[in-house]
């Protein structure tokens, strides 16, 4: 994989200047996630604009850090049975946020911090996103189908970013 330096900082191929920057947001917008288990931040950017920013979180009525993780309560691990937990991912929020507020995220680009679930992949995919730019993978077992790529989408790897705190970190 071909590597450019620019002011110091080492790109990817596929990873812009530009993308560093909000990269590094993500950090502050993971944070503030509710989430017992997993801190994810989610951002969309459109012509050079972010429009959106936001974090997993769950549902108001079911406030896990008041009544425990129904994922560590039942032992579900990391990637499997993820209609059972009360929260939505990042990137479900924003886009669901989008819709509700009459905001366009065609042709977009999202910015997140764990690679997208299934879900999230074919919901980016029908919502038009472009472009996804993500920090850590997901363990996810139908990663191998990879629906970003089949529809399109420009997908990179920005591992070389992972700024973030590790899980048991946070």
């Amino acid at each position: 994989m071909a590597l450019k330096i620019i002011n110091n900082f080492v790109l990817k191929s596929g990873v812009k200047l530009s993308d560093h920057k909000i990269l590094k947001r993500l950090l502050k917008i993971a944070g503030r996630s509710t989430c017992l288990r997993a801190k994810v931040g989610c951002i969309l950017v459109k012509k050079n604009k972010i429009l959106l920013e936001t974090n997993n979180n769950t549902l108001p009525k079911f406030d896990c850090s008041k009544i425990g993780c129904i994922r560590d309560i039942k032992k579900v691990p990391s990637g499997l049975n993820r209609e059972i937990c009360y929260g939505l991912c990042a990137e479900q929020y924003l886009l669901s946020y989008a819709a509700k507020k009459g905001i366009s995220v065609r042709g977009g680009t999202i910015y997140v911090t764990t690679h997208p679930c299934r879900i999230c992949e074919c919901l980016i995919a029908a919502a038009g996103i472009k472009r996804v730019v993500y920090v850590r993978g997901y363990p996810d077992v139908l990663a191998q189908f990879d629906p970003l790529r089949k529809y399109g989408i420009e997908v990179i790897d920005a591992s070389e970013y992972d700024i973030l705190p590790k899980p048991g970190d946070v």
